[in-house]
This record gives C-alpha cells, structure tokens and sequence, in this order.
C-alpha cells in the first residue's frame, strides 16, 4: 500500500520543528520507495533474454531414472500397502549411494516396523548408504505457542535439512501433515505451497507420497485417482503412480501420469512392471521389464489362471529355472513358486 506523504508545516517558528518535519519526510519517502519495489514477479525481459540467461545455467538431470527430476517437486500416489513407503526408500537410497544428502521424512512408521523391513532371515541388518538419513516424529510435552503447526512443521524440517546439508527430501506423507483433509484444497494449498517455497529457499528436491481415491478395479489409473487430484497435480512438477497386479500379489507396476520437463515414457501402455522382495535384507521393487497396464488389470478367469499354471509347470519340467520362468512369463518369482506347488 502507497503511503501518503503529508507533512504538518504549521509551526514554522521553531526550527526544530522544522527538522523533525524533514526528517519525517524522508522516512515516508523511504518507506514509499520500498513499497514501490515489491513485487510478486520477476523483473520485465524478453522471451530471447530468457532462453539466453537460461541457456547458460546446468540442465537439471535425473536423480532416478526416467521417474525424479532434480529441483523438482513430484508426488508418488498409490493405495494403501502397495509398496510406496518401499519404493521411496528404495529411490533415496539409490540417490544417497550416488553422493548426494537424502533424507526420508517417516511420518508412517516406527523405527522398529522400519528396521523390520530392512533384515534377512538370519536377522542380518541390510547395509544403507551413509548418506541416507531419516527422521521421524518426537513426542513433543509441550508445542510451542503463537506458532502455527505447519510454520513449526517448516521451522524444524528447515533446522534438520541445515543439519545434514541435505538435498533431497523425501516425505511419507502429504495427508500427516494437513490439519484437515487432503482432498481439500483449502487444506492442501498452504502445505505444497510452504514446500514450494522451502525447495526454492534449499534448493531442494522433494518426492512427497500421498493416497489415491477409492478406484474402480480394472481401470487404468489416472492423474484424477490422486486424492485431491486438480489442485495437487496444478502445484507439483511431476506425478507417479504404483499399481498391482489383479492377481499376483507379488507384481507391482509404476506409470507416470504428468511430467513437465522431460518425455512421459511410461503411460499406459509402457508400464515399468516390478516384482516386490527382498534380497539381501533390502525390501525393493525390482525391474523386470515393460509391458501393457491392461496386462496388470484384466479380470482374469478359470481358464486364464489353469493355463498359466500348466505353463509354469512345463517350462520348469523342460529345464527352466523358477527365476527365468518369472521372467519369460512376465510374473513373480513368488507365484511360480506357488504355481509349482499345485
């Protein structure tokens, strides 16, 4: 707001007063010249002077393939107890191993269901990156007043990200940190918004997880199936999401739903198909090709189900391992086991 400049001259007689009036004057004017400098936007160039200007700065690359972007704020959406908490691990991880400071926020877990996850059957802990680290919430006796939750949520994720000289955050979940219900935009708007503002300050990249809504079964999945889908998918860079498979319990698949600077490569009919396990202690969706969503989703039937199973049987009368058998039938190690056995 313009401040009006309009000063008392009316007692001339007494210099001081005078001064006082000069100098009150030229606080106004200061503080009027500050006012005219704000602005939400950036200065006035030319569309050349942009691309020229940004032409010279370092293109941004994948910190995991085809799925993370650096600097870029994504969601991963899925149902519940698909694997998105695994598979954000999984992604840090591999990003920490490559040098860089992660940090997995787990609003989701303890640390004993999360040291539960990453051991072998002979109770052998799995070996994460140095980099790599993780937090989850302290039980506070006291929250501190005339602060709101989400400002002191920022405040203390901003001291941690100092801590670690961290550059990748990883938050498991958008809905523990609303104060209401994500599918409200009136309640998601300020949460994104404050992340937003705090990748910009950090220079940060952000993968936030989130639900999805409930889903017809057989469908494919769309950008509209993220809960609160319009408003999110309008304030974040990129969206992904994992699905499973109708009858294999062990398939998973992932398929991107929006990206903004780089080529959408798996859509509907080039899923990135996973088998979900664990090698080593380390739970992980492991890669085992492409495919066709509707291969994940068909209603499958009797016969369907009875042949794969003959299938299974003569590849591994015929000399095949179960492990190529999983992938010459594009199906999990698991269900050829389980198929072997009937």
């Amino acid at each position: 707001m313009s401040t009006i400049i309009n000063p008392d001259f009316s007692d001339l007689n007494n210099p001081d007063t005078i001064l006082n009036h000069f100098e009150e004057l030229r606080q106004e004017f200061e503080h009027w010249k500050q006012d005219s400098d704000i602005n939400i936007f950036s200065p006035l160039k030319t569309a050349n002077k942009t691309i020229e200007e940004a032409n010279k700065e370092p293109d941004p690359e994948y910190l995991y393939p085809t799925l993370l972007i650096e600097n870029e704020f994504t969601i991963l959406f899925a149902d519940t107890g698909i694997g998105k908490t695994v598979f954000a691990t999984q992604i840090g991880n591999y990003i920490a191993e490559r040098g860089r400071n992660v940090l997995l926020l787990d609003l989701e877990l303890s640390k004993k269901q999360f040291e539960k996850r990453y051991k072998d059957e002979n109770g052998k802990l799995y070996k994460f990156s140095d980099n790599f680290f993780r937090i989850d919430f302290e039980r506070l006796k006291e929250v501190p007043k005339d602060i709101s939750y989400l400002d002191f949520f920022i405040k203390s994720l901003t001291k941690r990200i100092d801590d670690g000289n961290i550059s990748v955050v990883i938050l498991d979940n958008l809905t523990k940190l609303s104060a209401g219900s994500t599918d409200n935009a009136k309640d998601t708007i300020p949460v994104i918004e404050a992340l937003n503002k705090l990748k910009f300050e950090k220079d940060l990249t952000i993968l936030a997880l989130e639900h999805n809504k409930k889903v017809t079964p057989n469908k494919p999945i769309e950008l509209n199936d993220l809960q609160g889908s319009k408003m999110k998918s309008n304030l974040c860079d990129s969206v992904f999401t994992i699905g499973r498979h109708s009858t294999d319990k062990y398939l998973r698949y992932i398929k991107q739903v929006k990206v903004r600077s780089a080529e959408l490569i798996c859509d509907t009919e080039n899923v990135l198909k996973c088998e979900i396990l664990s090698e080593n202690g380390f739970l992980h969706l492991k890669e085992i090709g492409y495919g066709s969503e509707w291969d994940f989703i068909k209603e499958p039937t009797e016969n369907n189900k009875s042949d794969l199973i003959m299938q299974v049987k003569e590849l591994s009368q015929s000399g095949h391992s179960q492990r190529q058998i999983s992938k010459d039938l594009g199906i999990s190690l698991g269900a050829v086991n389980k198929y072997l056995k009937k």
